[in-house]
């Protein structure tokens, strides 16, 4: 990936110092946030001040990002960034450059989540990824205009899916309200 792309880490504001939090500007994403896949926006925001005196940096819109620490679920998981933002320093972004389109490496490192996680630590349990880590796995990669079509056509699977669970959450919610009605 170092070769087709830039990788870049973030960094977090002092929050001892409330001038580098307010006023809320700048979108700034903790790695948490990787759990909602598809970012339009952060739960949290920074100061112009705040990102002048952190490690924090901005990243491009449609770069894929991912959790480099943690010991439940969150280190190794993906996700992309639909607006311009900054990050903490337990997210890698990965910055496609012209060559590798963004949608095909979300995919593919998507699918590698386990395999992430043994790079980082040889067992999967404890430890970490590294920008160098990241930097260093391997992508095939197809034409541009293969990459994007392979993208495209995950990306619908991915909101095809969506969409389904939101019409069988409904559906067990209609469910769940008819026997309570019917079984008083």
């Amino acid at each position: 990936l170092g070769d087709y792309a830039e990788i870049l880490t973030g960094g977090t504001p002092k929050t001892s110092i409330s001038e580098y939090w307010e006023p809320k500007k700048i979108p700034w994403m903790s790695s948490g946030e990787v759990n909602k896949r598809r970012l339009d926006g952060t739960d949290n925001m920074i100061s112009e001040e705040g990102l002048n005196n952190s490690s924090a940096r901005w990243v491009k819109a449609h770069s894929v990002l991912i959790a480099l620490a943690g010991q439940g679920k969150t280190r190794g998981t993906v996700a992309v960034n639909n607006i311009r933002l900054t990050t903490n320093q337990s997210i890698a972004a990965i910055v496609p450059k012209d060559n590798l389109h963004y949608e095909f490496v979300y995919q593919n490192l998507l699918k590698r989540y386990d395999e992430l996680r043994m790079f980082s630590s040889g067992d999967g349990t404890r430890g970490g990824l590294n920008k160098q880590i990241v930097s260093d796995v391997v992508i095939p990669s197809p034409s541009k205009e293969e990459q994007f079509k392979i993208g495209a056509f995950f990306k619908q699977l991915d909101n095809t899916i969506t969409l389904y669970q939101y019409k069988i959450d409904q559906l067990n919610i209609l469910k769940k309200s008819c026997l309570q009605n019917m079984f008083i």
